[in-house]
């Protein structure tokens, strides 16, 4: 199976954060890859955030590959950079800020 990336999608205040975001979604669970509901390259505007969420019932990581942030690990504000890797458990709680004047560009797993 070959993916190509989709059309990005523009979202205003992402899960109740400030700002806008954009997410292509490359694969999602209707795609049927094992183990994978969403893969996606998400790009958090300057000055946007994704809003604190938990997640109940998967898990997600992202990998930063432009840009710098801070990330709210469960609680905890961690500042991020590119080559930085996030792991969010079932269970846990996160979100990320781009307080900065540059994007942050970054691939989001959900599993």
């Amino acid at each position: 199976m070959i993916k190509q990336e989709q059309e990005k999608e523009f979202i205003e205040k992402p899960r109740g954060g400030e700002g806008s975001m954009e997410i292509s979604r490359i694969v999602t669970a209707e795609d049927k890859v094992d183990g994978i509901d969403l893969f996606a390259r998400v790009t958090v505007h300057p000055h946007s955030a994704i809003g604190y969420h938990i997640h109940e019932d998967d898990s997600e990581v992202y990998y930063l590959l432009e840009g710098k942030g801070i990330f709210n690990d469960n609680g905890k504000r961690v500042n991020v950079k590119a080559g930085d890797f996030c792991v969010i458990r079932k269970g846990q709680g996160h979100g990320i800020e781009n307080p900065y004047d540059e994007k942050i560009e970054m691939i989001a797993v959900v599993f």
